[in-house]
């Protein structure tokens, strides 16, 4: 999915987010060995890419996941607050390699000061109704002379339900992702 966000004519974002890319390969660290993919079951990854000018402070949300729901691979991908008000979004979710395109913004359901409690995120349209059960917070820090940032990005399993614009509904559990909310001042 593939999104411009014009806040003006000199601050701007272009933003292209790979969702469900099956992951093959071997992780190795120091002399242990890891099999990803294949015959170790199944893996997926995503790919961010991005360039333009942002605005000096700005906070987003930014979740998504990938995984086999029975015959189908589902891949999940949602975002908030940077493209409140553009008129635009990053939300969507691919079923069996075809996009459906969610241009509402999305509601977010979480608890800064308890992100290890579950994250809902709901479509106003009704497309899409799913929760993160996180395991892990990754949660960062970076001070600056003036300004700083914060993340806290979770990780666990999604669960809920997904309708296309074909009307194909799809429940499922257990789909591997993440969510998070940054707070950036550069």
């Amino acid at each position: 999915m593939n999104v411009v966000i014009p806040w003006s004519e000199e601050v701007f974002n272009f933003t292209s987010k790979h969702q469900a890319r099956p992951a093959t390969g071997e992780l190795v660290v120091g002399d242990e060995r890891w099999q990803i993919g294949d015959e170790a079951g199944d893996a997926w990854g995503v790919l961010d890419v991005g360039r333009g000018r942002w605005p000096a402070e700005i906070a987003w949300n930014w979740g998504g996941g990938a995984g086999r729901v029975g015959e189908h691979v589902l891949g999940l991908q949602f975002g908030a607050k940077w493209t409140e008000g553009s008129g635009y979004t990053e939300n969507g979710f691919i079923l069996d390699g075809r996009l459906t395109k969610l241009g509402n913004e999305l509601d977010w359901h979480y608890d800064w000061d308890a992100p290890m409690e579950p994250w809902r995120i709901v479509d106003p349209g009704g497309q899409l109704d799913v929760t993160l059960h996180p395991r892990y917070d990754k949660h960062s820090t970076l001070p600056g002379r003036d300004k700083g940032s914060e993340t806290h990005q979770v990780f666990g399993t999604f669960s809920g339900r997904v309708r296309t614009d074909d009307g194909v509904e799809l429940e499922f559990d257990g789909v591997q992702g993440f969510a998070e909310e940054a707070r950036q001042e550069w």
